[in-house]
């Protein structure tokens, strides 16, 4: 029988709150973006899942040490006070292992709940079919909250599949009659990809009002930029085509 346990480090009253998540993807693009959230917006860590279901970053059991500190894997799930939304911000160094994606997003969906959670978003990254394609698309499971994303210019996403937590997450907040969507920026997938989350929190910050100082994350996207300038043209010399796309299939995203 798996190992999972969720620790409540503290308890609080949240306003009207959006759970969004951001883990280890294409182009990291979740990821950075939701560990820059918590460091630019003083977020507080409330609560952590523990689970033989969350391997280390190369797949293996074990801890990660820190200092002199020693961390089992976790998800880590972080509280940010907003003027209209609280914001619960999940994030980790791992993503579940496959058979245990449903009973982990389950957990974080039953402790959210307990807040009277009102929203699921998930960030992540999608390699286009053409290099030419940018910005930020979307799924989500009503179309009033598409409408609502399209006038802060955010396309919908049409065909394929968002694989890993990134979608999961999205379809279990959809059975449970909860509105999800999943924002995805633009990348090439090959390394990590700051000016991609920054696409996204864009995004974030003009759906819930948090003024988020984008400085820095704007700094390490042109870090970045030639790196992500050379994929691209390395696409462009051969047939482009999405890694993990078969022939005539649909894309995939997360």
């Amino acid at each position: 029988m798996a190992y999972i346990e969720l620790v409540k480090l503290k308890d609080i009253k949240l306003k009207n709150p959006v759970l969004v998540q951001g883990v280890p993807g294409l182009g990291l693009v979740g990821k950075i973006a939701a560990s820059y959230l918590i460091r630019k917006l003083g977020a507080e860590k409330i609560a952590v899942i523990y689970s033989d279901y969350l391997p280390l970053p190369d797949g293996s059991s074990g801890i990660r040490i820190e200092g002199e500190d020693i961390q089992p894997p976790s998800y880590d799930i972080y509280v940010i006070k907003g003027s209209r939304n609280d914001l619960l911000v999940l994030t980790s160094e791992v993503q579940p292992i496959a058979f245990g994606q449903y009973k982990i997003g389950e957990l974080v969906l039953d402790y959210a709940q307990e807040f009277g959670l009102s929203t699921v978003i998930t960030m992540g990254g999608y390699v286009p079919g053409s290099p030419d394609i940018k910005g930020v698309f979307a799924c989500t499971n009503k179309d009033s909250f598409m409408e609502r994303l399209k006038k802060v210019g955010v396309q919908p996403l049409i065909g394929g599949y968002v694989t890993g937590a990134a979608g999961l997450l999205v379809g279990l907040a959809d059975l449970r009659g909860i509105t999800s969507a999943c924002l995805l920026g633009t990348t090439t997938g090959a390394f990590p990809d700051p000016k991609a989350s920054k696409m996204v929190l864009e995004v974030i910050d003009k759906l819930y009002d948090l003024n988020i100082d984008l400085g820095e994350l704007e700094k390490e996207a042109e870090a970045a930029e030639e790196i992500i300038k050379e994929e691209i043209k390395l696409g462009e010399s051969e047939e482009y085509k999405p890694e993990g796309e078969e022939e005539r299939g649909l894309p995939y995203h997360g």
